[in-house]
């Protein structure tokens, strides 16, 4: 398979017939900086050239290597690699064809970074297993996939950020292109609604506070989905769409947020079905579920009396003590530790939030987080005056999961 299942760190995509591979029958095995440097990649870890090369590369990537059709990424491939005739007919987890390297630095960074962020357990990660493979073969998502890669490396390569957000804007333009041409089947259809997905991802890794609109467009549409012939692809889409709405809409709208929350859903259900977890990952599925409960009951606590919950917030808080911000799974934590945060009055309280939300971006680096943070002190004011719910959109316009 393309991935070991039940590991904790960052996978790799392997490639099938991939040209710059050490052939190991022949030559000794290189460490990793002379890998680097034989495949002519200065992308060595904690190298600030490193870094650079790759923020150019991703940054050229988004500008001029994306396909106009799938066929283009074969153009000069051997004949011998035969294109598969559909995405839907090759299994989860089989060798994927070559492409030009910028396309591959691009999807593996995803890979690497982001997709284990959006997910709870990275043991089973449709954002790699069926959006990287399903981008292979659709145009326009494999140009948001780079454009969303080339995002959370711009938070350390700010030279990358004008060329990623002409790339964005360039994806949303055709989408609005499309949706006025008149043809349901231009906008209603799988390859939209994995692009609208993989950009709400990238407003969670640059924290922008225009997710309002993609979101509201995300949810029209699957509402208005007829069929997907992919059932595994489906009920990845269903689920991705369900956890951007219960977690997106009470930050747009208090009205939206109470009507969501009262209902508490189970972020399992946000996962692929059959995963199999070890005990650590059941350990902190359970935690996330808890500290779910937590956040929901907190918000809708202020949301619907304009009470404190001091008594919950200390729970919620004695919750996160039992796992460090910087261990895998943590991120699952955010969009509950930030409500518990806004919703804080104890000085202690709003330090120990404040602090975990930090552990996790020094994990992470999606910036929703910090500038989330930012927001913390004109939310923490409005305190005796007003419902800091209410007020949420204005304030904290940005998309924190």
């Amino acid at each position: 398979s393309v991935y070991k299942e039940g590991s904790d760190g960052p996978r790799y995509i392997r490639w099938k017939d991939d040209r710059n591979r050490v052939n190991k029958t022949q030559n000794p095995r290189l460490s990793r900086k002379e890998r680097v440097v034989r495949n002519g990649l200065a992308t060595e870890k904690g190298s600030a050239s490193g870094g650079r090369a790759l923020a150019q590369s991703i940054s050229v990537a988004n500008q001029d290597i994306i396909p106009s059709s799938g066929q283009e990424m074969y153009r000069n491939m051997p004949s011998e690699d035969p294109r598969p005739s559909s995405i839907m007919q090759t299994s989860v987890g089989q060798w994927i064809a070559p492409v030009d390297y910028r396309t591959r630095e691009s999807f593996d960074y995803f890979a690497k970074y982001v997709a284990p962020v959006m997910v709870v357990l990275d043991i089973s990660n449709g954002y790699r297993d069926i959006i990287l493979p399903m981008a292979f073969e659709d145009s326009l998502l494999q140009q948001a996939v780079a454009v969303v890669a080339a995002q959370h490396l711009g938070s350390r390569h700010p030279s990358c950020r004008a060329a990623t957000e002409s790339s964005r804007s360039a994806i949303i333009s055709r989408l609005r292109r499309d949706s006025q041409l008149g043809s349901p089947d231009l906008v209603f259809n799988s390859s939209t609604w994995a692009t609208l997905i993989v950009l709400l991802v990238g407003e969670t890794v640059t924290g922008s506070s225009e997710y309002s609109h993609l979101l509201r467009t995300l949810l029209t549409l699957a509402q208005n989905m007829k069929s997907v012939g992919n059932t595994e692809l489906r009920d990845f889409l269903t689920k991705q769409t369900d956890m951007f709405a219960f977690l997106g809409q009470p930050l747009l709208n208090e009205d939206l947020g109470a009507e969501r929350l009262r209902n508490p859903v189970d972020p399992s259900v946000w996962m692929a079905s059959r995963v199999n977890a070890d005990s650590h990952h059941h350990r902190t599925l359970s935690l996330v579920r808890k500290v779910f409960s937590k956040g929901a009951h907190i918000y809708l606590q202020r949301a619907t009396t304009n009470q404190s919950s001091w008594h919950v917030l200390e729970e919620l808080r004695q919750l996160l003590c039992q796992m460090s911000p910087t261990e895998p799974g943590a991120h699952g934590f955010v969009w509950s530790c930030f409500i518990a945060a806004a919703d804080s009055v104890d000085p202690e309280h709003r330090a120990f939030f404040n602090d975990y939300l930090k552990g996790v971006y020094s994990r992470t680096m999606f910036d929703n987080i910090p500038k989330a943070l930012d927001a913390l002190p004109a939310i923490w004011d409005l305190q005796g005056s007003a419902k800091w719910t209410e007020n949420l959109p204005r304030l904290s316009p940005i998309l924190i999961m």
